[in-house]
């Protein structure tokens, strides 16, 4: 994805490899790369990185978990959610 982001003059020799063929040849061309540098530390101190989503309220988080439209219920404790 960052590749893609950062429009990397590498990515285009890279998009027709899979697998390992694509490790083993994205190790050679991104060796300079600091982005690169940064995945394998991670990857070497078992580090991941997480996407994170928007913070939402207590109560709309209920109501998706339960498949309720937020808006529908937002007169509604998150106990009077959950029951129905």
């Amino acid at each position: 994805m960052f590749c893609i982001d950062i429009d990397c003059a590498h990515h285009k020799a890279l998009e027709s490899l899979e697998g390992n063929a694509y490790m083993d040849r994205k190790k050679e061309l991104c060796a300079g790369c600091y982005a690169w540098k940064f995945f394998v530390w991670l990857q070497e101190h078992k580090y991941r990185m997480v996407q994170t989503l928007p913070e939402m309220s207590n109560k709309e988080l209920v109501a998706r978990i339960k498949g309720i439209d937020p808006v529908r219920v937002e007169d509604l404790t998150d106990d009077e959610i959950l029951c129905l």
